[in-house]
């Protein structure tokens, strides 16, 4: 019987203790509408909820990517690292006006971070479908869907298989 009881207390002490770091599992739902801004060969593409007063960024730098045209394939890949192209997580101590804090070479200084998880890993997908057509423009709708994503911050992990970012139209000269 000791042993029994033992062996059910070692095992239960095991289940409890084993850990794989915290692994947390968030909707990254958001509210508000795909913006976007660039300046030079930097671009940003931003979600901001300010019922919840959160952020979800995609930040990346490129030399053939231009914000207000279509590449000729329909699709752009950017391949998500924790520096240069990243996607970013944040929760703020309040509301924020995205472009003033995104799109501002100096960002609002009376925001307060209270979270942020930034990339690890994954790909940010940017495709083109034609919307409508006339003779002198055409508008696309622009959806940025991010795939295999793993956001990491102070001991938390996040890992998304798929991610809609969302989407905007975009019209452009024939």
């Amino acid at each position: 019987m000791k042993k029994t009881l033992f062996l059910i207390i070692t095992m239960s002490l095991c289940a409890l203790s084993c850990s794989e770091g915290d692994i947390i599992e968030d909707n990254f739902s958001f509210s508000g509408t795909l913006e976007n801004c660039s300046t030079g060969d930097d671009f940003v593409f931003y979600k901001v909820d300010s019922e919840i007063n959160q952020a979800l960024s995609l930040n990346f730098t490129n030399t053939t990517f231009e914000l207000n045209t279509v590449p000729e394939e329909l699709t752009f890949t950017v391949t998500l690292n924790s520096s240069t192209n990243t996607l970013i997580y944040r929760q703020f101590d309040s509301t924020i006006d995205g472009n003033s804090y995104f799109c501002s070479s100096v960002p609002p200084g009376n925001i307060l971070v209270t979270q942020e998880l930034i990339s690890t890993n994954g790909t940010a997908t940017i495709t083109y479908a034609v919307l409508s057509e006339t003779t002198t423009d055409i508008t696309y709708t622009r959806t940025i869907t991010l795939t295999n994503i793993t956001l990491e911050g102070n001991g938390i992990a996040v890992r998304k298989e798929l991610i809609e970012l969302g989407a905007d139209e975009l019209t452009v000269a024939k």
